[in-house]
């Protein structure tokens, strides 16, 4: 069988569509060894990134002409069979059979506004397209699974959940002398509290603010948080506002090399999303060693297990209370990192492929 798969994602800088393609390539072209695959990119950059497979340029990293124009035309003429689409949506006019990855459907939930209008709006109408079109979908949660089948009119069978996984990157030792020298080169001279994600909406970064103002004398620690600003909210005049510029490090995008030093540095993660398709954080900082304090929202008690302390997003205290607990009781945090590290390998990109490839071949002999 010939699957082609769109991988119009990688040109994303960081984040999980990309962890997800990425972690999913790897896995499965180091296991199958029965079908051809074809990888179709944006453009040239891209080639040689896996050269046992066919790789296809097209040219463009415009989403609209790489999905409506240029893709449909490439799979026809390369014979594929089979097409895998990893990032919620799929374009129409797809000569083959399908299959679309649901990664979340924040989308519909308003109150999390958690994507921008225009986005918003095109893709609401290409899920509910994907969800009647494609042959089988994988949601990367039961929460999302949950999701798509609320909120779309896909019917249960056709639904499958497939979670992700930490990058094995996370579970290997660093070198000597590597943490230290990362914490001088970032400034993290003091212990800290840890938040990996971007600065929008749905993140609860502002209830996680107060309540670290809250926690702050209980717990001697700063506050890193890393990421970009996805959108909304004024980030600087709120730490103002709180009295916390000296406490507040913001680091803004760290290099995956350098995100396992990160984990190993930190007191605790801490992530209180509203809203998480997955939330491969709390996976990357269990496989460090790192304990967990997360949501107990959507998707989150699914990837945690139970390697970390929950609570409510929505209360300040709630929140203030996790960070206490964490970050004075010792005997908690050891307890967290040996919990947190076997929750997290109940988990891997292997049993991911194995399950996506298993689809596959499932739906190219139906």
């Amino acid at each position: 069988m010939r699957i082609g798969i769109s991988a119009r994602s990688l040109a994303y800088e960081s984040g999980g569509p990309t962890e997800y393609l990425v972690g999913l390539l790897d896995a499965l072209f180091a296991l199958d060894c029965r079908n051809d695959y074809i990888l179709f990119y944006p453009d040239a950059s891209y080639v040689g990134g896996y050269p046992r497979v066919e790789e296809i340029p097209l040219d463009t990293d415009n989403r609209l002409a790489f999905d409506w124009l240029r893709l449909p035309s490439a799979l026809d003429r390369r014979g594929v069979d089979l097409a895998f689409f990893p990032s919620s949506n799929m374009p129409p006019r797809i000569p083959c059979k399908a299959v679309c990855a649901m990664l979340d459907l924040g989308y519909f939930f308003e109150e999390f506004r958690m994507y921008r209008l225009a986005e918003t709006l095109y893709m609401r109408p290409m899920i509910k397209y994907a969800a009647r079109r494609a042959d089988h979908l994988l949601a990367i949660s039961e929460a999302t699974r949950q999701d798509v089948l609320a909120r779309t009119a896909a019917p249960p069978e056709r639904v499958t959940t497939v979670p992700l996984a930490a990058d094995p990157v996370y579970a290997k030792p660093v070198a000597p002398g590597a943490l230290e020298d990362f914490q001088k080169r970032c400034g993290l001279n003091r212990p800290f509290f840890l938040y990996a994600g971007n600065l929008s909406p749905r993140k609860n970064l502002d209830r996680l603010l107060q309540a670290y103002a809250l926690a702050l004398h209980r717990v001697d620690a700063d506050l890193a948080v890393t990421g970009g600003r996805a959108w909304g909210g004024n980030w600087e005049r709120r730490i103002a506002e709180l009295g916390l510029e000296d406490r507040v490090k913001r680091l803004g995008h760290v290099r995956k090399e350098d995100m396992p030093l990160l984990y190993r540095s930190a007191l605790a993660l801490v992530f209180p999303s509203l809203f998480e398709g997955f939330g491969l954080p709390v996976l990357e900082a269990q496989a460090c060693g790192l304990p967990v304090a997360c949501s107990n929202a959507t998707s989150l008690p699914e990837a945690a297990g139970d390697g970390a302390v929950f609570f409510d997003p929505r209360s300040i205290e709630a929140i203030r209370d996790a960070l206490v607990a964490v970050g004075e009781d010792a005997a908690l945090r050891a307890g967290l990192r040996e919990k947190g590290a076997a929750n997290e390998k109940r988990f891997s990109w292997k049993k991911t492929a194995e399950k996506t490839l298993e689809i596959f071949e499932r739906v190219g002999k139906s």
